[in-house]
């Protein structure tokens, strides 16, 4: 049964976020509204895009304790789903092989980084006032996620290679049988949990940040000015 419901979720899960990627890409943004200072070029924009993805640039003016501690919770995040790709794939890339040995730090840095933001949410007036109950939930939700997973490898092992049988098997549509462990059955049971929520919750801000008109339009207006700038030049010293 669990291994149907993998399947069912990971479906929903791939099939629901297209969907929503789909709509926002379609919605059309009727006016100029570019963070300033913005990029006057299409390439500014995508590097501007890839400063955001990758380092949150704008957090880190706003605030440096959450912006650390939302670098720690997703650069950790992004290494253990590295290490889990093992699982999925009949042979892992020698290029991703080292990742494995993250794990320990990986998952530190994941429940440090979620711990931090959580505890903000709750000791924080603002922060407190602003937050609804599935910004608690989902973190919730991660944390024991990654307690699981801690557990499962610390104190009760699990069948690696049946887990992995188990795994590639819902993702083929070849069913095979989940190796006997309750601590696994919970953490899978959590992951199901995250995959039907996932499309549906604000945890798709990551992919949807690169449809944000505030950051993917350039400063038309200065470029335009620009080039008449240029041009005026030009006929003055004509």
């Amino acid at each position: 049964m669990l291994g149907y419901l993998l399947t069912a979720a990971f479906v929903w899960a791939v099939a629901g976020s297209a969907y929503r990627l789909i709509v926002w890409a379609r919605t059309p943004s009727t006016l100029p509204m570019p963070l300033t200072p913005a990029p006057t070029s299409r390439v500014g924009v995508v590097g501007r895009l890839l400063l955001e993805l990758l380092t949150f640039r704008a957090l880190a003016r706003a605030d440096r304790t959450t912006w650390l501690a939302s670098l720690a919770f997703h650069y950790g995040l992004l290494l253990i789903l590295i290490m889990h790709l093992r699982f999925v794939w009949s042979q892992l890339p020698p290029s991703l092989v080292p990742f494995i040995g993250l794990s320990g730090w990986a998952t530190l840095m994941l429940i440090i980084g979620l711990s931090v933001l959580l505890i903000r949410r709750i000791v924080i007036d603002r922060l407190r006032y602003i937050s609804s109950p599935s910004d608690y939930l989902h973190i919730i939700l991660l944390l024991t996620l990654a307690a699981s997973g801690t557990a499962m490898k610390r104190l009760w092992p699990v069948d690696l290679y049946g887990v992995s049988q188990f795994l590639q098997g819902a993702l083929r549509f070849s069913w095979q049988p989940l190796p006997e462990s309750l601590v696994l059955v919970v953490h899978l049971s959590l992951v199901l949990l995250l995959l039907f929520v996932f499309p549906i919750s604000k945890l798709l801000h990551g992919i949807g940040i690169v449809f944000s008109p505030t950051l993917n339009q350039r400063d038309a207006v200065s470029a335009q000015t620009r080039v008449l700038s240029g041009s005026s030049h030009s006929k003055t010293r004509e």
